[in-house]
């Protein structure tokens, strides 16, 4: 992994939290698949990110 990336995510975290973090990697996800969908007409692709969107979701962070 490309080390200034890391860096710049661990800030994020340290400003932030790992939650919001998280929520909004869930929001990420569900805006690509709209796109892909509206887009692209891509449904394959579009579930895929909708199906990262849930598996976000169901993580619980306790930091």
């Amino acid at each position: 992994m490309n080390k200034e990336y890391m860096d710049i995510l661990e800030t994020l975290i340290d400003n932030l939290t790992l939650a919001a973090i998280l929520e909004m990697l869930e929001r990420i996800c569900h805006k690509k698949a709209e796109y892909l969908r509206n887009h692209w007409q891509d449904e394959t692709s579009a579930k895929l990110w909708d199906k990262a969107a849930r598996q976000i979701e169901q993580i619980n962070v306790d930091v």
